[in-house]
Parts: C-alpha cells; sequence; structure tokens
C-alpha cells in the first residue's frame, strides 16, 4: 500500500510539470533587465553646472508585448526592473506619458540568457517661458515694423 501511494505521488507530480527529470533541456525563458533614467531632471539647468545624466524612474509600468501576450513589470526606487519572458521577440512600451529617447524598441530573448535594456526617457520636465521674457514679465517693446505679419496677427 505504501508503495502505491509513494508511486502515486511522484505521477501527480511529474503529471504537474513540477519535476525536471536529469538531462531535460532547461526552461524556455530568459531574463531582460536594465535601468530607466528620465532627463531633463528639473524645469531650469542651473549655470555653471554639468547638465544632468539622468534621474531613476521609481513605479514606471513596462509592458513586454509577443506572440499574442503581454508581460508587465514595475521599475524599483532606483529605476531598476527585471522580467523573466519566453523566448521571441518582444515589443517595449512604457505605461506612462514619457517618451524612450534611447534603448531598444524590441528585445530578442533567447532560452537561458539574460538580456540588459537600459532606457533614457523624457520626463516631460518643462519651464513655460513667454515669448516676451524669460522669467515671464512683459517688457516694453516696441511695435514690429513687418510688412507681412504671420497670418492672424494685425500689423502696426
Amino acid at each position: 500500500m505504501r508503495a502505491l501511494l509513494l508511486f502515486l505521488l511522484i505521477v501527480a507530480t511529474a503529471a504537474c510539470g513540477a519535476y525536471r527529470f536529469p538531462g531535460e533541456s532547461p526552461s524556455a525563458t530568459g531574463t531582460v533587465s536594465g535601468h530607466v533614467m528620465a532627463v531633463p531632471c528639473a524645469p531650469i539647468q542651473p549655470a555653471n553646472q554639468p547638465p544632468c545624466a539622468g534621474r531613476p524612474v521609481g513605479g514606471l509600468e513596462i509592458d513586454f508585448t509577443g506572440n499574442g501576450v503581454s508581460v508587465g513589470t514595475r521599475t524599483d526606487s532606483n529605476g531598476a526592473y527585471s522580467a523573466e519572458l519566453a523566448a521571441g521577440t518582444w515589443k517595449v512600451s512604457f505605461k506612462s506619458y514619457m517618451r524612450i529617447i534611447s534603448g531598444p524598441p524590441t528585445v530578442i530573448v533567447r532560452a537561458g540568457s539574460a538580456v540588459v535594456a537600459d532606457y533614457l526617457v523624457d520626463s516631460g520636465i518643462r519651464v513655460p517661458v513667454s515669448s516676451d521674457s524669460a522669467i515671464g514679465a512683459p517688457l516694453n517693446k516696441e511695435p514690429s515694423t513687418n510688412p507681412h505679419p504671420p497670418e492672424g496677427v494685425p500689423s502696426a
């Protein structure tokens, strides 16, 4: 009776796929990982300082789509992410207003391999600049003497 129960337990475990037989090929998955950085870092670049190389983007959702399947992951507070994907070609997209500046739009995953895909995104930080001044205060300007003003603008 004991041998029968042991045999049934082994069969059930093998049927569920929880056991890997010796010599069996490794799973057909690979890992994609990397970091996501955003620029610009602030609305105004301070004078006499080197430009910001980027700041980590935490909590960004990254979606990998391929073969009718979508797999998602999120960046941590350091902008790092990792995802286990089936072998194949995957399209990369961010669920955010941020636009990819650099980084691969697709990744190719091979079984048992690790792919590093780092991204630089546009943070969207901008300072509205008035056409009249750099700080928003109106300037006393002379009226335009352009004989052909743009359409919709009255001539002086």
